[in-house]
């Protein structure tokens, strides 16, 4: 049995992604779209797991304070590190679905910048592509890797700020190698 602050951790970590599904991008809920590839036409693309070990608990302590400790979903797909400091969190999201995640991209950087009150920026040399935004949560980076996308949501509780995005783009860097 799950303690209270677990399942809380879990049902913010299942909200978060709801939020990015349903207002960012509806094409994450599609389950049985297949990527194409040269050789037999089509190919599943596996779920990640284990979203803790993609960074350390002292690259996250920049972000959240001392002790930071992750607390995976239960599939591993993602994960919320949580620190000192109760208002800000680190979620790290990977999808399972079958989605081709050049279509997930697109459609989460398609909802990024009808967001008016957002900040998006590119992100070269961050996986094959990314771009970063600072929203009324916070800041978020979305990397494209390998046909994967890995995303960081740094939830503040207040809009999020360029030192916000600064911050985190050095957790990014350490998670896209580790992806």
């Amino acid at each position: 049995m799950r303690s209270k602050g677990e399942r809380s951790l879990l049902n913010l970590s299942v909200r978060v992604r709801f939020a990015w599904i349903v207002g960012v991008s509806p094409v994450l809920a599609v389950g049985a779209v297949k990527a194409p590839t040269a050789a037999s036409g089509t190919q599943s693309l596996a779920p990640q797991v284990d979203a803790c070990s993609f960074v350390q608990a002292a690259d996250v302590a920049v972000l959240l304070g001392e002790p930071a400790t992750c607390n995976p979903a239960p599939k591993g797909t993602s994960s919320v590190w949580q620190g000192a400091d109760p208002q800000r969190k680190l979620a790290i999201l990977t999808y399972s679905n079958r989605a081709p995640g050049e279509m997930i991209f697109m459609g989460a950087r398609s909802g990024a910048v009808k967001d008016t009150k957002a900040k998006l920026a590119d992100e070269p040399g961050l996986g094959d592509k990314a771009f970063s935004i600072t929203s009324s949560f916070g800041a978020a980076f979305v990397m494209l890797k390998g046909g994967r996308v890995l995303q960081l949501q740094f939830l503040t509780g207040a809009q999020g700020t360029a030192k916000d995005r600064d911050a985190l783009r050095t957790v990014a860097r350490r998670a896209i190698k580790a992806f």
